[in-house]
């Protein structure tokens, strides 16, 4: 088998990756600008490019194996001075992982900002407020008539 294979393979998953970075920008700068209507269809590009990348790994894999390149070393000595689409994809991974993690940070960022709002609002809500004979708000011990009972 030839390098070129394994080359067409490499760029193919390569693209992938690419294109999966793409969003990941995107999704990072909708989530920035809390943009969050804008984060469910990238999700769902999303999901379909890692669909797609998926596919193209598992070939590359599936080629590698009948050309019984089992290792990184020889994957590098099978593409010789071609070794600059292996070395991409590698880099590319990274970032991609990077940025996937630094996503997944401002998401949870965001849960727990949304988290403490709920709580400060929830325990604002005082139920031993009432109205006073008077028609003041008054807390429930001192007065007998609470919100909806008038």
């Amino acid at each position: 088998m030839s390098n070129e294979g394994l080359r067409n393979h490499l760029s193919a998953e390569l693209s992938g990756v690419q294109a999966l970075i793409v969003l990941l920008t995107q999704e990072q700068d909708a989530l920035i600008k809390r943009q969050f209507d804008a984060v469910q269809k990238i999700i769902e590009d999303k999901n379909r490019a890692l669909q797609a990348l998926e596919l193209a790994s598992k070939a590359r894999a599936q080629y590698c194996s009948q050309a019984q390149l089992q290792t990184i070393d020889q994957i590098e000595v099978a593409l010789g001075e071609q070794i600059q689409v292996w070395q991409d994809l590698r880099q590319s991974a990274k970032l991609a992982e990077m940025m996937n993690r630094t996503n997944g940070q401002l998401i949870e960022t965001h849960e727990e900002a949304n988290r403490f709002i709920m709580s400060n609002l929830a325990a604002q809500r005082n139920p031993d407020v009432g109205y006073s004979a008077d028609g003041r708000l008054s807390q429930l011990s001192a007065i007998s008539r609470p919100f909806d009972r008038a």
